[in-house]
């Protein structure tokens, strides 16, 4: 019985606590552990949930981006033999903005050209949260120079041949930062995937890369790869008459769904 408990119990009586209750206050006085604690738990309980538990409240402490931290998490990214918790890894050193991120997740994504000692072999779901993270690293400019042939490539074997569809949606996104005539013929072949949230990442990525819409048609992207090859990214960074939006700003915006809803209450009559 807690402190707490004994002063009440003997305050009220014959008052007692219930077993909830008990639990309760002691979780309350409970220390809290550190950061560093919660990394050893981690790293070493038998538990797979405590572990990944563990991991979140390192992940999300101020702490996050120590290089204890970022070891941890690139132990568990790389070695770990629960899929959720090493996603919780991913995650982790996706937010902490370390050089040596990208590095992990290559070598998580290629983990064949690496001592099985050194990377476990990831699961669909590992595979996908490296490949995101790639990709936002991408979109952030987290990617060394050193290492961008790398990601390209990657994120076009990813495209190519994963089998998981969110992985495939995450590389087509990421490779809208990759000027390159590879990865417009990997994004144009991208498009005949049979996913369509797929094809719309490859048209968007496509769109981002040169400026042209070719609204989810691969006929359409062949023809103007052909008419274009010789400077395929004359026209990047433009939005496409098809993509712009009817409004510039909040206040246009608000006006404009304004009048949508009531368009909706109140639609046209037919002409006779």
């Amino acid at each position: 019985m807690t402190c707490l408990s004994a002063l009440l119990a003997t305050g009220c009586g014959s008052f007692k606590l219930d077993a909830k209750f008990d639990a309760a206050i002691k979780k309350i006085f409970r220390p809290r552990r550190t950061p560093q604690q919660q990394m050893l738990i981690a790293v070493s309980s038998s538990d797979a949930d405590l572990r990944r538990d563990a991991l979140v409240r390192v992940a999300e402490s101020k702490q996050h981006d120590a290089s204890w931290a970022i070891k941890g998490m690139t132990a568990i990214a790389t070695l770990e033999t629960d899929p959720h918790t090493r996603c919780v890894a991913i995650r982790g050193l996706a937010r902490s903005g370390d050089a040596g991120v990208c590095a992990t997740m290559l070598k998580i994504l290629n983990h064949e050209q690496h001592p099985p000692q050194e990377i476990r072999p990831p699961d669909r779901l590992t595979s996908w949260e490296a490949t995101a993270a790639l990709a936002d690293l991408s979109a952030g400019g987290g990617v060394p120079d050193d290492h961008a042939e790398a990601v390209r490539t990657t994120l076009i074997q990813r495209l190519r041949a994963d089998s998981e569809r969110h992985t495939r949606i995450a590389a087509a996104r990421g490779l809208g930062y990759y000027p390159a005539d590879e990865t417009v013929k990997a994004l144009i072949e991208g498009l005949r995937d049979a996913d369509f949230a797929t094809v719309r990442g490859c048209e968007d990525s496509l769109i981002r890369l040169t400026g042209h819409s070719g609204n989810c048609i691969p006929y359409e992207w062949e023809v103007w790869y052909k008419q274009n090859s010789d400077d395929l990214f004359a026209n990047a960074g433009v939005v496409p008459e098809s993509r712009r939006l009817p409004y510039d700003n909040k206040w246009e915006k608000a006006v404009y769904k304004t009048k949508r809803f009531f368009a909706g209450l109140f639609p046209a009559k037919k002409q006779q």
